[in-house]
């Protein structure tokens, strides 16, 4: 029988890098759907986040996959320039109730999406974002 443990000597063990950056996706439109990362067939995705080149306020992001648009990110309203979110968010956690989770197994391609959807306000963002993925396909 073969041992699918990760092995602790291994680069899958801890991985810093991400596996994927997305092209910088313009944050200006609103209800819009991107499909920043192609996850391959059998992946597991361990960690997603996102990174802004500006600081931007009044906009509504999530960041989800084909199944659930905001699997990873609800909401995310204000960025700070060159800062990085990371889901899930060890503040909040994750709910599972609302089919958000902290890692996923993808037993068909899929991608990740970044949806910006309108705010109550006046969307006043400008720049970009990149969306890292982390992902290892045993």
């Amino acid at each position: 029988m073969k041992d699918e443990r990760i092995n602790r000597n291994s680069k899958k063990w801890m991985q810093f890098e991400p596996t994927v950056v997305s092209d910088a996706i313009s944050v200006a439109a609103t209800n819009t759907t991107t499909a920043a990362v192609t996850v391959p067939i059998g992946a597991y995705v361990t960690k997603v986040a996102i990174l802004s080149t500006v600081s931007v306020a009044n906009v509504d992001i999530d960041i989800g996959d084909g199944d659930n648009v905001d699997r990873y990110m609800d909401g995310v309203t204000t960025l700070v320039q060159y800062n990085m979110i990371l889901a899930p968010n060890v503040a909040t956690g994750v709910d599972g109730t609302a089919g958000e989770t902290g890692a996923r197994y993808y037993a068909a391609a899929d991608t990740i999406d970044v949806i910006e959807n309108t705010t109550g306000s006046a969307d006043t963002a400008v720049g970009s974002i990149k969306v890292l993925v982390w992902y290892y396909v045993p």
